[in-house]
């Protein structure tokens, strides 16, 4: 489905955002990421833990964790989206420390040089753990769900990748060739964050990152 984009511009560079598809009815494949979001954060977020989810999206995600009493601000963009922080991620400069930070299908939006900034001064105020998740840049040919005896339901995803971002608001994708899994990881490493889990959804790349306070030189 197409949407029309807001603009905006920084050190010559533009961004583009919408909140059109937060009025739609989203596909059964984007609630079962927001399961995902939530599978990936189970026994790790608790009651009372002080969160930053950064991309609001439709809001399913905050108020969801706060109905299970988990403290959640929001930083997006998007004013219409109606986030606490009204801000554009590679120009805020966090003040508040947090015990988790989320970023699901955030950091594609932003240059890949900004996002190495911004990733460091997000491990600088978070305490706890870092979740995101980053698209691949992959085209789906079929998929179909089947069931096995014992083992159960299983899936199966015929993909290749696409070799360009078609996405007219992601700047880079993983496998796309200017960004690869590596380079992003790498990325993790330098700022002294540890990889818990890393788990792969629907051509998406969940991680599940702990904070170890290391310091590089």
């Amino acid at each position: 489905m197409k949407y029309n984009y807001e603009k905006e511009r920084i050190s010559g560079v533009e961004y583009k955002y919408s909140a059109e598809w937060i009025y739609d009815l989203e596909s059964e494949e984007h609630w079962r990421l927001y399961w995902n979001q939530q599978k990936l954060m189970q026994n790790k977020v608790s009651c009372g833990d002080n969160v930053l989810e950064i991309g609001v999206g439709s809001g399913f995600t905050a108020n969801y964790l706060k109905s299970k009493g988990v403290n959640v601000k929001t930083l997006d963009i998007d004013r219409e989206k109606k986030p606490d922080i009204v801000a554009n991620l590679v120009e805020y400069q966090f003040p508040e420390h947090y015990d988790h930070v989320l970023a699901f299908e955030v950091f594609e939006h932003i240059p890949f040089i900004e996002f190495k900034s911004v990733i460091e001064r997000i491990s600088n105020v978070c305490e706890k753990h870092i979740f995101l998740s980053v698209p691949r840049n992959e085209k789906l040919w079929l998929h179909f769900d089947f069931k096995l005896p014992i083992v159960g339901k299983r899936e199966l995803r015929f993909v290749t990748l696409k070799g360009k971002v078609t996405e007219p608001a992601h700047f880079w994708e993983i496998g796309d060739g200017s960004v690869s899994i590596n380079d992003l990881e790498q990325e993790f490493y330098k700022h002294g964050l540890t990889i818990l889990t890393k788990t792969k959804r629907f051509s998406r790349i969940f991680y599940a990152l702990s904070v170890d306070q290391v310091e590089f030189d």
